[in-house]
């Protein structure tokens, strides 16, 4: 097959479309990207790759999309720069494609240049949605009844229902599409993110000096940070040496979280690394005793499974966290740590303790994590429920 991928964001930024590109060249398809200039998650441009080149046998080319900058007006002129300049690359393209396969972040409109290719060559468009619409405004603190939320529900019906088919990243996800972007259910289905599978090079879980959990990622007003920072004030105090929290990422709410961090006299427990290359993690990630998941109580995010769930057990360890539904079942199937509803920073802490207590735990936990990524995490597991969808859909 030859593949057309329309993603706005592309390696080196932190999302693992590149994975699937590759996988599928492996496989022997033909894959060109249009995508953008990277600069996810800072907003600045990432230098040293070109406006098209060959990345691990996948054409990439990337558009003169604005960068995401460091305010809300940036952010929106990035989301809507996208749309038009893909379409601009589309039209310069000298070969066709058999379909086209959206890889779907925010915001919803990413996916009208692959419309625009279907309705100008009549090739079906596959999606694979890992954010909501219009149900991501929500994190903007836009209700139901705001102008431009209703407006923007009108327009993802509009593009979610003239998508040939969608894989969305979980159960919940798979409700909201049927039920609000009234997309016909036989149009429809769950496909789990992978996860890289460099991770399987984590050494096998060793007891640390002190209980180190690690979180890697960005770092956003969603991951509820301030629900770990009270967790971790309701210790007992003699247990706070016993503890180390080793943060790597960056993000919006970075310095806040700092602040918070600060005020609460905790910077002997907290270590902030900073953004990390992928590659890069694996030192930090031998030293971890177990992950940590977060999300706030009620968000967009808590519908899916973040990724970091699959990345964290392919890393072979165990898992706690403050995080609702699907996530929170397969970690419970997996018998790959224990987590407490979204929010609950008093269960969370009760967590904590449980595991600075109970050190032989983490070994058990470790072992089931890698298994269960293995069993149902892989790369290769993904791209076969892709690969034998798109050929359904020739």
């Amino acid at each position: 097959m030859k593949v057309l991928v329309i993603s706005q964001y592309y390696y080196p930024e932190p999302f693992k479309i590149h994975e699937i590109c590759e996988e599928l060249v492996k496989r022997g398809h033909e894959v060109t990207v249009i995508t953008g200039q990277p600069n996810y998650p800072d907003g600045d441009l990432i230098e040293g790759f070109s406006n098209q080149q060959i990345l691990n046998g996948v054409e990439v080319i990337r558009t003169d999309i604005v960068l995401r900058g460091h305010n809300p007006i940036s952010l929106i002129r990035n989301y809507l720069s996208y749309p038009r300049v893909a379409k601009k690359s589309i039209k310069n393209l000298h070969k066709e494609f058999d379909i086209v396969f959206v890889y779907q972040l925010s915001p919803v409109l990413m996916i009208k240049p692959a419309l625009y290719y279907k309705k100008k060559y009549n090739k079906k468009v596959y999606v694979y949605c890992l954010d909501l619409w219009p149900e991501s405004l929500k994190a903007l603190k836009l209700s139901e009844n705001n102008p431009i939320y209703k407006l923007m529900l009108k327009i993802s019906n509009s593009i979610y229902q003239k998508c040939d088919f969608i894989s969305a990243t979980s159960p919940a996800f798979l409700d909201y599409l049927s039920n609000i972007n009234q997309v016909k259910q036989d149009r429809l289905n769950v496909a789990y993110q992978h996860g890289e599978k460099m991770f399987l090079e984590v050494e096998p879980y060793k007891q640390q000096e002190k209980l180190n959990i690690v979180f890697a990622g960005n770092i956003g007003k969603v991951q509820d940070f301030d629900c770990l920072v009270n967790a971790v004030t309701r210790l007992p105090k003699e247990k706070l040496n016993q503890l180390m929290i080793t943060i790597i990422g960056s993000g919006s709410y970075l310095d806040e979280f700092k602040n918070k961090v600060n005020e609460n006299h905790l910077n002997d427990v907290f270590v902030f690394i900073g953004r990390k290359k992928v590659e890069e993690l694996i030192p930090y990630y031998n030293q971890a005793s177990l992950f940590l998941l977060s999300l706030e109580k009620g968000s967009t995010v808590g519908k899916t499974i973040p990724s970091k769930l699959q990345t964290y057990m392919s890393a072979g360890r165990g898992i706690i966290g403050s995080i609702d539904g699907a996530t929170a079942q397969i970690i419970h199937d997996a018998k790959a740590g224990m987590t407490c509803p979204a929010g609950d920073d008093e269960a969370l802490s009760q967590i904590i303790l449980k595991m600075l207590n109970q050190e032989n735990q983490l070994e058990e936990y470790s072992k089931n994590s890698r298994n269960y990524f293995l069993n149902h995490f892989t790369i290769e597991k993904y791209v076969d429920q892709i690969e034998k969808k798109m050929g359904e859909l020739l």
